[in-house]
């Protein structure tokens, strides 16, 4: 396949030769839910760029939220043409790509998207994963992907190849109908052992994609392709990644034992841990990540409780007045509503946020104290099931930069707790870009 005209963009030829291998640089593209990030990382892994370009936000209505896949290949399309016309693209030598997890569409035999696609929140598929858990899967087996999938064939009757938001990129770029171990786990493809399920095998044969580990060297960029956008034609695609997994890979996270917080809406936790661990009834589940496995869990606590209470400019006026020593006493759990996912299992759960002190700093330092209590328990919880104990804690998201928030933080965690390295899920693309320059002809 191939892109759709644009203006200005004139093709041109460019080879690795004419590039200085320690000039090669790495492109990194997050596919998100309203637009792209590109980011390109050189050889010493420093950041050299970003951009960004928005697409029309999901079409949300009383069946859920559907997105059209020539959208973002209008907006891809475009900006690659751009860069390109301005020579940026021009020592690029791999490409690796992250979208939303659980996010399926399904392609023609010349990969055209048969309609649009389920974003990673819709609904649908209900009925559809309650028949794939009678098949002879593991119960904690993810499945929400999978059963998107069965969705779009069984009830609008669209019987092509089911692909994932970031492998279709893949495709367009390369015709190979690849996918990663990462996107793949929704789909119920087993991250440890690394294979599909025997069930799976059985049930659907050669309609499920070949899974490589993320960051594997797939195929070059097409030719036309690459003289359209001004890429070396050895440019190399990369298995990629999920959006969140793509954070992880932009932290700075490492080594067993590293944490990281996301203090965005939600409270989001992710771990590198030396064993996988699983607990479907909890929401826990294990990506691979490199030799090693990224334990996740998300709580219903953060910014979004906050957000309720007090505005970002209250939240930072008030924060230089609490004293990050002083202890809990008000115990509170905060919730934006009803319904705990993480650490525990308490879908009627209500806030916990009484008694109210007269005083705002002290409510909002309540406040802090309870999401950092949760952020440990959460911790605690990864260990208690087998992951690896936590060393140090890394933070992204709008509450990572509150620095009494960070002391508090880790005073609860008994860890050191800093600020990761990156924020942008594309700069963690990009690492995956890097990796498969540097495992070129392996075949993982």
């Amino acid at each position: 396949m191939t892109g759709n005209d644009h203006q200005g963009c004139a093709p041109r030829d460019v080879s690795h030769s004419d590039v200085n291998r320690a000039d090669v640089n790495y492109l990194g593209v997050d596919i998100g839910t309203s637009g792209l990030r590109l980011a390109a990382l050189d050889a010493a892994g420093d950041c050299l760029w970003l951009e960004k370009a928005s697409w029309p936000a999901p079409a949300a209505n009383a069946d859920g939220h559907e997105q059209a896949p020539a959208d973002w290949w209008a907006v891809f399309d475009g900006l690659m043409c751009q860069l390109g016309d301005q020579g940026r693209l021009a020592s690029i030598g791999a490409i690796a790509f992250d979208g939303t997890s659980g996010t399926v569409l399904t392609v023609d035999e010349d990969g055209r998207p048969e309609g649009p696609a389920l974003m990673y929140d819709d609904p649908k598929g209900g009925e559809q994963t309650d028949a794939l858990r009678r098949l002879d899967l593991d119960p904690d087996a993810q499945l929400a992907g999978l059963a998107r999938w069965r969705y779009l064939a069984e009830v609008r009757g669209q019987g092509g190849r089911a692909i994932s938001q970031a492998d279709w990129f893949v495709l367009r770029l390369t015709g190979r109908h690849v996918s990663d171990s990462n996107n793949a786990l929704k789909w119920g493809f087993d991250a440890v052992a690394e294979r599909w399920p025997a069930a799976l095998q059985r049930r659907f044969g050669e309609q499920l994609p070949e899974v490589r580990r993320p960051g594997s060297a797939v195929a070059p960029v097409s030719t036309e392709l690459a003289r359209r956008w001004g890429l070396p034609t050895e440019t190399i695609v990369a298995s990629g990644t999920t959006d969140s997994m793509a954070a992880l890979w932009a932290s700075g996270a490492t080594e067993q034992g590293d944490g990281v917080t996301s203090l965005g809406s939600t409270l989001a936790l992710k771990l590198i841990s030396d064993r996988p661990v699983s607990d479907a009834a909890s929401g826990v589940y294990s990506h691979r990540f490199g030799e090693h496995f990224a334990v996740s869990g998300a709580s219903n606590t953060g910014g979004r409780v906050l957000a309720a209470f007090f505005t970002p400019e209250e939240i930072a006026a008030l924060s230089e007045s609490i004293d990050p020593t002083a202890a809990d006493t008000l115990g509170y759990w905060p919730l934006a509503a009803r319904g705990e996912r993480f650490p525990v299992v308490a879908p009627t759960m209500a806030p916990r946020l009484t008694p109210r002190p007269a005083e705002s700093t002290l409510f909002l330092g309540g406040m802090l104290r309870g999401i950092a209590r949760i952020e440990a328990l959460g911790y605690r919880r990864f260990a208690a099931l087998g992951g690896t104990d936590v060393q140090r804690v890394l933070s992204a998201g709008g509450g990572a930069h509150n620095p009494v928030f960070a002391r508090i933080r880790e005073r609860t965690l008994g860890v050191p707790v800093t600020l990761a390295a990156h924020t942008e899920a594309a700069v963690g693309a990009a690492r995956l870009a890097a990796v498969a320059m540097e495992t070129k002809g392996a075949g993982r």
